[in-house]
């Protein structure tokens, strides 16, 4: 009874330092990988209030300290598509075109399934004066059904419309932001305009 005592608690001191050993292991490996989901959601958070300020300083003229924060942001955050509309519209704004079409399809490269992605591209073609074209950007943003701003694509894309000049398809495109939001404003007085005008 003595030897079969003495040899479970030999196995058990022999295995318990393997188990221990093993728990070691996961709980270090488990530890690093959440240490570095916390350091990548970080950079993100840190990289989207860049984003912010880029915007702000745009908005100021101030160019120099807008470059240098969405230069910051995209550095920080490449894997989002925020990080390239963001420097897409700051190309933009300062007469690069050629650069910001690069971003901006950098852009949708990154996140195809998302609309707001597609509809600031849109609305980006609707700038440069490629309206048909905006509009299908701004269809495929409102057709995702995980993009909650539908009315806006719509709104965007009866703007566009006007543009080409295409009365009836404006009509078409605000009276379905309308539809989707019913208390879209400037979509109902768009559409109130349109149709006094049709008679």
């Amino acid at each position: 009874m003595l030897q079969i005592k003495n040899q479970i608690e030999n196995y058990i001191k022999n295995n318990l330092s393997i188990f221990i050993l093993i728990c070691c292991v996961l709980v270090s490996c488990s530890t690093t990988k959440s240490m570095s989901e916390k350091s990548d959601d970080q950079k993100v958070s840190t990289a989207k209030i860049n984003i912010q300020l880029g915007v702000h300083y745009l908005q100021e003229n101030n160019v120099f300290r807008a470059k240098q924060k969405l230069i910051l942001a995209l550095n920080q955050a490449p894997n989002i598509p925020e990080t390239w509309y963001t420097m897409a519209y700051y190309f933009e704004i300062t007469g690069n075109n050629e650069e910001a079409q690069r971003y901006y399809l950098k852009s949708i490269a990154i996140a195809p399934e998302r609309g707001d992605v597609q509809n600031n591209y849109g609305t980006y073609l609707c700038r440069m004066g490629r309206y048909k074209e905006s509009i299908k950007y701004f269809l495929l943003a409102a057709e995702n059904p995980q993009y909650l701003d539908t009315a806006s694509a719509y709104e965007n894309a009866g703007f566009c419309a006007l543009k080409i000049p295409d009365r009836n398809l404006a009509i078409k495109y605000f009276n379905k932001a309308v539809i989707e939001d019913p208390k879209r404003l400037v979509s109902q007085q768009e559409l109130k305009k349109l149709m006094k005008n049709k008679g």
